[in-house]
């Protein structure tokens, strides 16, 4: 069986590379963070990397707008947007194709994009994580932004199966999953700029605790109205945090309230205003650095 070997999430703005200022401190503490979750998935070395984001109707429009779809194929390119440079990410393909199959079989209404494009809410963490692209990446791109959203216990079962699918891969196979979005955060609206450091320190004390079951309770229409419409992003750190528990089941309607995942370590969090978002990396798992 494959191995998961790590899980990580991050915040995914595009502002963190283009109006990165090297000489501020705040902003100089987050390039840290993301440095040192670049030195420990080196470190980890793993053969595949799943990447778990959203997109901003850049590969996808209204006239076909999936709420799950996996990237399946050979190569993945950036669309170069946000000032985030293009580059071309190898797909892992095999993996990918399980992932879509079993998902389908397992009741999951999956899309698939072959060879896609893909924007900054993968490319701004690969550039600063693995500016290389030379592990294969599993794309998965996850509706955060487009109504209807869905619950955040979905994106829990999305890591469950992500979690089972691994543990079918050939034997030798090493994963580390990575969630990508949030934290507060406006887009295109009087309010952007606005930061909820309150709401962001509340969601992080539970990724500190593995209180799952508090994240899922959360109602997607309380998160947009308190933290903004950038913020059910964190349904991608949800699924990264399901990807590494143990527990099974979440519940169809309703989630167990006593849903339990991994401690997290949370790297840094930053409220942000020049780049309009509160930042936050996370480790999942393993607990201790690797």
């Amino acid at each position: 069986m494959g191995r998961l070997v790590g899980a990580y999430a991050t915040s995914h703005t595009a502002m963190m590379i283009r109006k990165l200022q090297p000489d501020n401190d705040v902003h100089a503490a987050v390039h840290q963070a993301f440095a040192q979750v670049r030195a420990e998935i080196d470190r980890l070395s793993p053969d595949v990397l799943v990447v778990v984001s959203s997109e901003h109707l850049a590969s996808f429009s209204y006239d076909s707008f999936p709420q799950i779809c996996v990237g399946i194929g050979e190569i993945a390119t950036g669309w170069g947007d946000g000032g985030v440079a293009s580059a071309e990410v190898p797909l892992a393909g095999a993996f990918a194709a399980q992932l879509l199959s079993e998902g389908v079989a397992a009741g999951f209404d999956l899309a698939f994009s072959a060879n896609p494009k893909i924007d900054h809410a993968f490319m701004a963490p690969l550039t600063l994580i693995r500016p290389e692209m030379d592990i294969p990446v599993v794309p998965v791109f996850q509706n955060a932004n487009t109504e209807p959203l869905p619950p955040l216990w979905r994106s829990a079962q999305l890591g469950e199966l992500l979690r089972d699918v691994i543990t079918r891969r050939p034997a030798a196979e090493t994963v580390v999953v990575l969630g990508t979005g949030g934290l507060s955060h406006w887009v295109g609206t009087p309010e952007m700029g606005q930061i909820n450091s309150a709401f962001d320190e509340r969601f992080l004390q539970h990724v500190r605790a593995g209180d799952l079951g508090a994240i899922l309770a959360m109602k997607t229409a309380d998160v947009l109205a308190e933290a903004g419409n950038g913020a059910p992003e964190i349904c991608n750190w949800v699924t990264a945090m399901a990807a590494a528990s143990s527990q099974k089941g979440w519940g169809v309607s309703e989630p167990e309230r006593t849903a339990r995942g991994p401690r997290g370590v949370v790297l840094a969090y930053e409220s942000v205003p020049d780049w309009a978002t509160g930042i936050a990396l996370a480790r999942l798992a393993p607990e201790e650095e690797p």
